[in-house]
């Protein structure tokens, strides 16, 4: 088995993984979600539409080019391709990208505050996701999504995607994954300290503190 074909055996069970756990972490439903893996300079492994993660295997996932055509594989390509593959245009350090929808996450996202969870409370979401920008709502596997999440995820690898719960991106799909995971925690986290708080007034960082967990996130 040669160099590129190893790298792909191994790209499709990580992802196959990356799907089990969204499924098994209650962050998708369904047929929810989506995860992709750059395979090569102009070509990715994406999760096939209308099925669950909880049942994708290595061999259901499509390789497709990166105008979103599929090149090989059963089925058809996740309706948002084209979201995947608008940061991978944008961000060649990016080797993964999953969209989930979380349910606290989401929920913040549905009743307009989306922006608690922005708020420096956990030093390791401060240091490791900081700022989380939202993307407008657009109809999901529209091209003016995918641009506008593209525009976001330049500078950002965790966006809130309104009405439609969120994306994260890292180097390859289980460090996307990972911080899916840390968003939905902290998420619950949020609504119960703001529940159990008098008046909702929760703890905050101080700005020394923030500035220094910026300082530690960028070394």
């Amino acid at each position: 088995m040669n160099a590129a074909k190893r790298r792909e055996r191994l790209l499709r069970r990580l992802v196959a993984k990356v799907c089990r756990a969204l499924y098994e972490k209650n962050l998708v439903a369904a047929t929810d979600g989506n995860v992709s893996a750059r395979l090569g300079k102009d070509r990715v492994l994406i999760t096939p539409s209308s099925v669950s993660k909880g049942d994708v295997r290595p061999r259901d996932l499509l390789v497709c080019d990166m105008q979103g055509r599929r090149i090989r594989g059963p089925g058809v390509p996740s309706l948002e391709i084209q979201m995947h593959l608008a940061a991978y245009r944008q961000r060649p350090d990016i080797g993964g990208v999953v969209h989930a929808h979380p349910p606290f996450t989401t929920a913040f996202i549905l009743a307009g505050r989306e922006g608690w969870l922005n708020e420096p409370l956990a030093p390791e979401v401060v240091a490791h996701l900081g700022r989380i920008p939202a993307v407008p709502y657009f109809t999901p596997g529209s091209r003016l999504l995918a641009d506008a999440f593209g525009m976001e995820i330049k500078d950002h690898d965790v966006v809130f995607l309104l009405q439609h719960g969120a994306a994260a991106v890292a180097k390859d799909p289980w460090a996307a994954y990972l911080q899916m995971e840390k968003l939905e925690h902290f998420a619950m986290i949020v609504k119960a300290a703001r529940e159990l708080a008098p008046e909702g007034k929760v703890k905050h960082l101080n700005a020394r503190e923030v500035k220094e967990l910026e300082q530690y996130s960028r070394s």
